[in-house]
């Protein structure tokens, strides 16, 4: 028997509920964190199918616009095969779009998350 991919859920803020049951009814085992910080630090030791994270914009993270960002540096650069989503503000998603030329075009969904749209990104579940 194979062992289920891995779906790393990163709750921040919170601002949607907690989707692990469809997670799980997709076909993934989910690790959650609290923080992007230990997102990072469990990258070290996993490799997730796929992460889900919310992106909140501040301009008050110096350098950065998000603290998503270093997160989709590590994946990018540690685990290319991740597939991501980042759940937002629909306000937000210009600044989203300013880390385009950085790192791609992650998917993402608006709040407040439609179950039947992230249930059709997760299927047809994971690719092997």
């Amino acid at each position: 028997m194979t062992e289920k991919p891995l779906l790393l859920s990163v709750l921040e803020m919170g601002c949607y509920p907690d989707f692990s049951t469809l997670y799980e009814q997709a076909g993934y085992r989910v690790q959650k964190v609290q923080s992007i910080r230990k997102a990072l630090a469990a990258l070290k030791q996993i490799h997730p199918a796929v992460v889900v994270a919310e992106f909140n914009y501040a301009p008050t993270y110096g350098a950065r616009i998000s603290t998503v960002e270093p997160l989709l540096a590590r994946l990018q650069s540690h685990h290319p095969e991740s597939r991501v989503l980042l759940f937002l503000d629909k306000d937000n998603l210009g600044h989203l779009d300013t880390l385009r030329p950085q790192y791609g075009v992650p998917d993402r969904l608006t709040y407040p998350i439609p179950p039947d749209r992230l249930q059709a990104w997760l299927y047809p579940g994971p690719q092997s």
